[in-house]
């Protein structure tokens, strides 16, 4: 019981360095008792508590799915918490496998392994926890948590959000290792281990304070941009309603309106803001099309969308962002591509013909097949449309693809006042972060946002509140990052160090 108290301790402690507390410093000795607990035990011992810890920790960072569910899914509240921790459950998966390698890990006589191998096993199952299969989920990484400390968060541009994470795995790793030879568990002080963490962490404050003057500097010879974005805080119970789609596009066209006179030529307008097909229905499009002529603007604003094959009949449906000119004509589109699992589609629907999509609105969507930046006057937008701003290769595509500005669009109506509106903004706030660019971000009832590229927040809006933003922002120039370039790189190098290491703890058993 001694070791599940301290997996579940290091879970509390963890669930508070992100929103709502935002206490971000306590990650840095978050997973110490996390450690305690794993050194020494079994590997089935250590998989089972690195499922405890990954069950309270889920919990208290994804319990907000039971809002979506039961108040716009149509679930009982009782199914909905079942189905809540079964999610809990299957994500603990992931940390369990943590716990598995690194009792293996603490089988490594020399702290200077475990120091490199452990970070490596956390960023590796966090990369897994994302991108395996239909199922992938990169929610709230533990290098989100230290979003609120600009210097350290720099380094992304360079490894990807995957870098914060070791980093703060390494500095929990040194940690422990002083605390595990004061305690007497094997060894002496592991005083050089922990000058490797301090140095490394100096270095990337070091790099992120100069980078952020280098950035500053730059960023003033990029063209200049007078944008604005719409937050129609629509109710999600009318969103849908034929009934009230004149004012959805009424209260859109106000805003605009209201924005444009305060100079704004780019404006940008939440997920699904229209509620109707856009590109296909000419009739009820061209309402949208005036507000864009009317007030000489050009708009970027999401609306489902199909495709139909004359051939076979089929119709697909996508979610899409169109990008209208000042003469209101359409001259982008782009297809999401990352759709949510049982929002948007149903994963395995051949198997699993029982099971429906949680949501209303249109049928199941389709996903797109490439990033496609639209341009405009000036620059390229590259879209991210409201899952997609938490995949951070997605983001990196659109601005290898020319990009010039970010856009997430979304609609996080389904959230609730809970805390992933805001964990769902600052994993979209580090996209700007690692690829260097302004992002902007339109949700139809909060939190809509300009961030600018280094993190800085430069103005935001409540949550369910009508509200506009205008602001002047640049169009990145010159060459992209390195992260921008290379993508996912460091995952990959700490995915190698892993399969490396870890069969050397198999041979010396």
């Amino acid at each position: 019981m001694k070791r599940v108290s301290f997996a579940v301790m290091s879970a509390i402690i963890l669930v508070l360095a992100f929103p709502p507390f935002n206490i971000g410093f306590l990650a840095w000795g978050a997973l110490m008792p996390f450690m305690y607990a794993l050194d020494g035990a079994g590997r089935r011992k250590g998989f089972f508590l690195g499922l405890v810890f990954g069950f309270f920790f889920f919990l208290g960072t994804v319990y907000w799915v039971v809002n979506s569910m039961s108040n716009y899914g149509g679930i009982p509240l009782s199914t909905s918490i079942l189905l809540m921790l079964l999610l809990v459950a299957t994500l603990g998966i992931y940390t369990g496998l943590f716990g598995l390698f690194s009792t293996m890990a603490f089988r490594y006589e020399r702290p200077a392994i475990r120091m490199i191998l452990i970070p490596s096993l956390w960023v590796t199952v966090e990369y897994l926890r994302g991108y395996i299969t239909y199922f992938g989920f990169p929610w709230i990484l533990i290098g989100y948590s230290q979003m609120p400390y600009l210097p350290v968060i720099q380094v992304s541009d360079i490894t990807g959000v995957w870098g914060v994470s070791f980093l703060v795995l390494m500095v929990n790793a040194a940690g422990y290792e002083l605390i595990r030879a004061i305690h007497g568990k094997k060894g002496k002080l592991p005083f050089k281990e922990a000058m490797i963490a301090a140095v490394a962490l100096v270095v990337v404050v070091a790099y992120g304070v100069v980078r952020i003057k280098e950035v500053d500097l730059d960023e003033k010879k990029w063209k200049d941009l007078r944008v604005g974005i719409a937050q129609g805080s629509i109710d999600q119970s009318l969103k849908w309603n034929p009934s009230f789609e004149r004012d959805t596009i009424r209260i859109y066209g106000d805003l605009s309106d209201k924005e444009s006179g305060e100079g704004a030529r780019f404006i940008v307008w939440p997920e699904t803001a229209v509620p109707f097909y856009l590109g296909e229905d000419q009739d009820r499009g061209a309402t949208v099309r005036d507000i864009a002529k009317k007030a000489d603007i050009y708009i970027l604003t999401g609306s489902p969308s199909y495709n139909y094959n004359a051939e076979s009949g089929a119709v697909s449906y996508f979610n899409s962002a169109y990008l209208l000119d000042p003469t209101g004509d359409i001259t982008g589109r782009y297809d999401k591509m990352r759709l949510v699992p049982y929002g948007e589609y149903v994963p395995l629907k051949r198997f699993f013909p029982f099971i429906k999509k949680l949501t209303v609105g249109v049928g199941e969507f389709s996903s797109g097949r490439d990033p496609e930046p639209m341009r405009f006057n000036g620059g390229k937008v590259g879209a991210l449309i409201c899952f997609e701003s938490i995949f951070p290769d997605i983001a990196g595509d659109e601005v290898r693809a020319g990009a010039t500005v970010l856009a997430n669009i979304t609609n996080d109506a389904w959230f609730g006042r809970t805390s992933a509106p805001y964990q769902h903004f600052e994993m979209a706030a580090m996209r700007a972060v690692e690829n260097k660019v302004f992002l902007l971000r339109a949700a139809n009832t909060g939190i809509s946002a300009v961030v600018d590229p280094v993190g800085r927040v430069r103005e935001k809006t409540a949550l369910f509140v009508r509200a506009g933003i205008v602001d002047n922002i640049k169009l990145r120039q010159g060459p992209i990052t390195f992260y921008s370039k290379y993508g996912d790189v460091f995952a990959y190098c700490c995915i190698i160090v892993s399969g490396m290491l870890i069969p050397g703890t198999l041979r010396r058993r």
